[in-house]
């Protein structure tokens, strides 16, 4: 019940209020006694999935957001599918140097000048991630003064600079939040995050821009597809 909450069959976060169907449907459809049913609900009750209405039954209010990895888009364009407001906090953006790493991240001398933004995303109204952006120098003036309140910076930048996207390197992992990251995206010190390390290049090899996305755990999930490889191509499985 749980992975079907969480992949939206019975109607996710794409619904104003997603119903279950009765104890009863639940305890046929899956060959189970009511009173296992209904313990299952208790313990979704208890992880935030779904809520229990006297009299009028149970609703889905925990569904996670899928992002996928194996397409290059902004928030905006991955959530397009749930209907629901995304909505951008702009904590900062501003003209920086380019530290040592950044600087070999994006092909930039050392103190070069880029561009910084941070931003709180929420979808729905509720906190979804917290990103940080580096971006080679050319990005300054486009992104100084622009409204990223409602833009995604992929579209902002192919639609101002005349270039496209190519492709981005992605690495992920688990981290915990800090007691800062935590109060922004609403959590406790130390809860679970996806941290999503991604550095994007234009079509014609130049890395661009350089972003730490941290997902709350509890209301995203990281989706993508894995071709098994030709045979001969030497990947032992």
């Amino acid at each position: 019940m749980r992975g079907q909450i969480t992949e939206g069959a019975f109607g996710g976060l794409a619904a104003a209020r997603p119903a279950l169907p009765p104890e009863s449907t639940l305890a046929a459809e899956l060959g189970v006694s009511r009173n296992a049913i209904r313990e299952a609900l208790d313990l979704l009750r208890d992880e935030g999935l779904v809520t229990r209405v006297q009299g009028a039954g149970t609703f889905v209010t925990g569904a996670k957001l899928r992002q996928h990895l194996d397409r290059l888009e902004g928030l905006a364009e991955s959530m397009a599918g749930y209907h629901l407001p995304v909505d951008n906090r702009v904590l900062s953006v501003r003209e920086s140097v380019a530290t040592l790493f950044v600087a070999g991240k994006l092909a930039v001398p050392e103190g070069s000048k880029i561009a910084f933004v941070e931003r709180l995303r929420s979808v729905g109204g509720l906190p979804l991630s917290l990103d940080t952006s580096s971006l080679r120098p050319e990005a300054i003036p486009v992104l100084l003064g622009a409204d990223l309140h409602s833009t995604d910076v992929f579209s902002l930048i192919e639609r101002e600079l005349g270039v496209r996207l190519g492709w981005a390197e992605v690495t992920t992992e688990a981290v915990a939040a800090d007691a800062e990251t935590a109060k922004l995206l609403q959590v406790r010190p130390g809860a679970p995050l996806l941290l999503l390390h991604r550095l994007t290049y234009l079509e014609d090899g130049t890395p661009f821009d350089l972003e730490a996305v941290r997902y709350r755990g509890d209301r995203c999930c990281l989706v993508t597809t894995m071709p098994r490889p030709q045979q001969g191509s030497g990947h032992d499985g």
